[in-house]
């Protein structure tokens, strides 16, 4: 992009054709990304909505990158081309087709998916989905515009073998998104399209059919959801089991009510891009524990443009959709495109915003969108039909120059505009991406030699590039994993955490409103004993993120581990009452209770939710152990033993228990009674309760 990019503004320099070419989407595109640019500069982290993370890499830099993508596109091509991108796209999908294909057949592994959802390449089966949306209407285009009946045939099964696939990642928003572009495509059809002779009426009456049984079929298998051949089958289920009581639902209603309360705080250009996980923690809601512990992202494109830009942002993406729609129209009056087409490509648009209010946008979806920007921008700007820029690449002439220059001038220009693209180059590409690769080479290596895993580490962490707050993560996670082991020379682990540590408040110093980076650096004081450095930074994340259960627990394990028995409990009974139904919030402070020689209060608390004072859970197990409480043990145990029958080893950590309580009868008992459960337990058995019995 930013190659062809340099070439666009040499050619523009000298040749008018390829000027830029005044529309409403361009103005509403560049307005766009100006409003992304200031929600950068004034958000609370410049530096991280600039580059944003490994994993998403939608900062500023991407839509910048997006943008000059648009402004080449649209000003470059002509209708040959447009036909070469858009069949590329559809040649691309055949791969992704295809893999996802074999993901289902068992042969290629769905990471994300599981066993019931393809995730193809792209790795998630949501992304997939939405990327195949415009893979979709890209066929459906070239379908209509073609006139070879082998192309129709080639765009029609390529359609619907997409179509299959999209079924196959059983995502529910854009299997939504898609229904409801059936209907508005159907409608549009039946109230534009004129009846003037036989064969428009019959193919009206065949749409009016295909929608009638497509909201009927629809209908039905969400009414008998709970059919054998519906509630059986792993993708019908999960599609039709959309309920305002689901989990996953409730939770998306949460975390947008959180999203709407950071939009309260700043209402006009929002947080910048990229810093949800801040609005996130500091709103967090208790409830939330079901769910991943951080999100990252509302899960809905408009709460999404509220956290990144505010209003404006909201605003801004939404005129770019809107002033979109309005020049395909505008484009169909002109008589460059067909009613068939405009209808089709603003259906595309309206399914692409549906879907996304369900989840968010990632590159796949981005190049699909800007490159449909651009076809737009090129329709509205063009005398002909299917997109075509008019074809200045064989109308170039002596009288187009504007003014006249010589070959020189075009040498100085290419000369000049060389040296911002090798800068450009070096900084947005060659540095994150050595940095990429020295993490990558650490991860790799870091169980097996860590003096070079170190060095790799250092080295990623001296480009300050994308990446630059996972990378620190990463050495924190490296220095507390290799803290513990004794074969590493006890200089080199001393100078390992004391890099770490020192990234880590720098870390902090960078992200002062992230609770993530002050958990980092507070493991890291924990870690090397500074329990009251990191008790400090704890209590700081907890301002942060006043409810996020993860940090109580933190700070309730350094009590615990000072012997403030007292404090743990006050700490853990916060965060417990804030959401009662939280079974680890609930077991911590039993075990807080245990420990400050609360008993009762802590079989309470289990009986309330368990019904016997005895839970099968290995950190109650461990408690009792180390309070030498060995007929709670016992207890423990034999819960775990009804859990499940045949497993040999809870049955011999009941006997040790007994036994530890002074128990023996019992103990060789309970090991009888595990040979009547588990025959291939015999021996063992019999060995065990043979060296019981002689020790009396």
């Amino acid at each position: 992009v930013e190659i062809a990019f340099a070439a666009w503004v040499f050619l523009a320099i000298f040749y008018k054709e390829y000027r830029p070419k005044k529309s409403a989407l361009l103005i509403a595109l560049s307005a766009f990304v100006l409003i992304v640019t200031l929600a950068t500069i004034f958000g609370v982290n410049p530096f991280k909505s600039f580059w944003s993370n490994y994993e998403r890499m939608e900062g500023l830099v991407t839509y910048l990158h997006l943008f000059a993508y648009f402004l080449v596109l649209a000003h470059v091509f002509v209708k040959k081309d447009w036909k070469i991108l858009l069949n590329l796209f559809i040649i691309a999908s055949i791969y992704e087709n295809s893999y996802a294909f074999l993901q289902k057949m068992g042969i290629l592994a769905s990471p994300q998916g599981g066993a019931n959802r393809t995730d193809g390449t792209i790795g998630n089966p949501t992304y997939l989905a939405a990327y195949l949306i415009f893979i979709l209407g890209f066929c459906l285009l070239l379908w209509m515009e073609s006139k070879s009946r082998i192309q129709k045939w080639f765009y029609g099964v390529m359609a619907f073998w997409t179509l299959i696939t999209v079924y196959f990642t059983a995502t529910r928003g854009a299997t939504l998104g898609l229904l409801i572009g059936v209907i508005i495509f159907g409608i549009l059809y039946l109230i534009l399209k004129s009846s003037d002779n036989p064969k428009d009426f019959l193919i009206k009456k065949i749409i009016a059919f295909f929608l009638l049984a497509v909201l009927l079929v629809s209908f039905g298998f969400w009414f008998f959801r709970e059919m054998p051949f519906i509630r059986d089958n792993p993708i019908l289920s999960r599609l039709t089991s959309v309920s305002f009581t689901e989990r996953t639902i409730t939770s998306r209603f949460t975390i947008w009510s959180m999203s709407f309360e950071g939009f309260k705080e700043r209402p006009i250009l929002g947080w910048g891009p990229d810093n949800y996980g801040i609005v996130f923690a500091k709103y967090y809601k208790p409830e939330l524990y079901r769910q991943e512990p951080w999100f990252d992202r509302s899960h809905n494109i408009i709460f999404d443009w509220l956290i990144n830009a505010g209003i404006l942002g909201l605003l801004g993406y939404l005129s770019v959709l809107g002033t979109a729609i309005y020049l395909l129209w505008k484009s169909f009056l002109r008589k460059n495109l067909s009613l068939e087409s405009a209808i089709l490509l603003t259906t595309l648009l309206l399914v692409y915003l549906a879907q996304n209010l369900f989840v968010f946008d990632q590159i796949a979806t981005y190049i699909c969108l800007f490159t449909l920007l651009a076809y737009i921008h090129a329709l509205s700007v063009s005398d002909s039909s299917l997109g075509s820029v008019a074809d200045a690449r064989g109308k170039i002439s002596q009288n187009n120059v504007v003014p006249r220059h010589s070959d020189s001038d075009k040498a100085m220009a290419a000369g000049i505009l060389l040296l911002p693209l090798a800068l450009t180059i070096y900084f947005i590409n060659y540095r994150p991406l050595m940095a990429n690769l020295y993490l990558l080479d650490a991860i790799k290596i870091q169980n097996q030699d860590f003096q070079g895993a170190f060095s790799d580490y250092e080295k990623a962490l001296s480009y300050n590039s994308l990446g630059n707050e996972e990378i620190k993560e990463q050495v924190a996670r490296f220095a507390i994993g290799i803290g513990g082991l004794q074969e590493v020379d006890a200089a080199f682990r001393d100078k390992v955490l004391r890099r770490a540590i020192a990234e880590a408040e720098k870390g902090v110093n960078e992200n002062p409103l992230d609770p993530r980076a002050h958990l980092f650096l507070g493991t890291i004081y924990q870690k090397v004993g500074l329990s009251d450095n990191a008790l400090l930074v704890f209590n700081k994340a907890l301002e942060l993120s006043p409810k996020k259960q993860q940090i109580y627990f933190e700070i309730a394990d350094i009590y615990i581990q000072k012997g403030d028995y007292q404090n743990a409990v006050k700490v853990l009974e916060k965060t417990f009452n804030d959401d009662k139904s939280f079974g680890g919030a609930r077991i911590n402070l039993a075990v807080a209770y245990i420990l400050n020689h609360q008993q009762e209060e802590a079989d309470k608390l289990l009986i309330e939710e368990f019904g016997v004072p005895d839970v099968a859970d290995a950190l109650l197990a461990q408690i009792y152990s180390n309070t030498k409480d060995y007929n709670r043990l016992a207890g423990v145990w034999r819960a775990f033993v009804k859990t499940d029958l045949k497993n040999v080893e809870y049955r011999k950590n009941l006997a040790g228990a007994y036994l530890l309580a002074n128990r023996k009868a019992e103990a060789v008992n309970s090991l009888e009674q595990a040979v009547k459960e588990i025959p291939s337990f015999e021996s063992e058995a019999k060995n065990l309760i043979g060296q019981i019995k002689s020790s009396q």
